[in-house]
């Protein structure tokens, strides 16, 4: 039988740990509590309360589960309260309960009565979820995200991943939008920087062009760009830069973890469109990644379309809920489930037109 209790963030920082995943190690789940604690809206939610559960057997500390209590409103008056992982609810890569060895079966039974005696709320809601989760024991789990990646340890060169897996015209389009550069007149270079004030700038002013295309721009928005600053700090970082005739085009930051390039954010200037900026950007990345012998390349959380030009493997995440038995949940469960079903089948239709299947 486990036996539970609440720890702070300070407890959790003593516990010198190292999860499965870049974005349930301690620095990031600070960094994102701290940012973002007073930040309120229905993404991030309302009224955020830190939830740090620690599990023992035998008085031993066998796992911990950072959640956090918050509430998101609905038809404008509508308050439902949510336990959920820290850090789900934006720029994540990845949750999972945080063990320090094998758990029993009935862990994930165990620990969600605990909650549902100590916690009050109406539902769990635990994304981004690996499909090895423990979690899985007493949940089904809804399809809800993919990282596309390049498995680098797997081949040989740059040469060998890019003709067993690159379409003809996929390369075809590499090599045209190249020869077009050097055709009108632009000297194309390369650069691979630290990621700092002077590079910052620059990395603002591409990123503002993604508005163009209706998307939205991160560094618009301050906490978005303190979190995103914070994370670059704590992981080994680089942003590599396609230039023009010394001009910045196109850019793209990484993270590195556990022998694992992870991209983070990337744009390219719509005015460069035709030349292929963005994509001779990523390609960079992923030879930079055979470079330094990396045994892995992720393009991180996201489905776009753009991805599978340079991949057809993908890291699938999921989520799973629960509900309390009072009367606001029973009244919302019947959306939620739809949405969740929806949201399953829309991710599980695109990973499945991504895997050509």
């Amino acid at each position: 039988m486990y036996h539970f209790r609440f720890i702070t963030l300070n407890d959790l920082k003593e516990i010198g740990y190292t999860g499965d995943f870049p974005s349930n190690q301690f620095n990031w789940i600070y960094n994102w509590f701290s940012v973002f604690e007073k930040v309120e809206n229905n993404v991030l939610g309302y009224n955020k309360k830190a939830c740090i559960i620690a599990a023992y057997k035998d008085d031993q500390l066998v796992a911990v589960v950072p959640l956090v209590k918050l509430y998101r409103t609905y038809f404008k008056v509508v308050k439902i309260e949510f336990l959920e992982f820290m850090g789900q609810q934006w720029s994540c890569l990845g949750n999972d309960i945080i063990k320090f060895g094998d758990l029993e079966e009935c862990f994930s039974s165990e620990l969600i009565s605990w909650i549902k005696t100590n916690i009050k709320f109406h539902f769990i809601f635990f994304k981004y979820l690996p499909e090895s989760s423990v979690l899985a024991n007493k949940y089904r789990l809804f399809h809800y995200a993919g990282a596309p990646f390049v498995r680098v340890d797997k081949y040989s060169s740059y040469e060998e991943f890019s003709d067993a897996v690159y379409a003809r015209k996929f390369r075809e389009d590499l090599g045209r939008t190249f020869r077009k550069i050097k055709k009108d007149g632009f000297e194309f270079e390369l650069s691979y920087e630290k990621i700092n004030d002077k590079s910052l700038s620059e990395i603002r002013r591409i990123a503002k062009s993604k508005e163009v295309d209706g998307k939205s721009f991160l560094y618009e928005d301050a906490e978005k760009e303190q979190f995103h600053l914070k994370m670059y700090e704590k992981f080994p970082s680089q942003v590599v830069f396609v230039r023009f005739n010394q001009q910045v085009v196109a850019y793209a930051t990484c993270i590195d973890w556990n022998g694992e390039r992870i991209g983070i954010d990337g744009a390219f200037d719509r005015d460069y469109r035709k030349y292929g900026a963005g994509i001779h950007c990523l390609d960079a990345v992923i030879k930079n990644s055979f470079s330094e012998k990396k045994l892995k390349m992720s393009f991180g959380m996201g489905l776009d379309t753009y991805k599978f030009q340079f991949t057809d493997q993908i890291d699938r995440y999921y989520m799973c809920f629960d509900y309390k038995l009072r009367l606001r949940s029973l009244l919302a469960l019947p959306y939620f489930l739809y949405r969740l079903k929806k949201e399953d089948q829309m991710v599980t239709e695109k990973l499945l037109l991504a895997e050509g299947k």
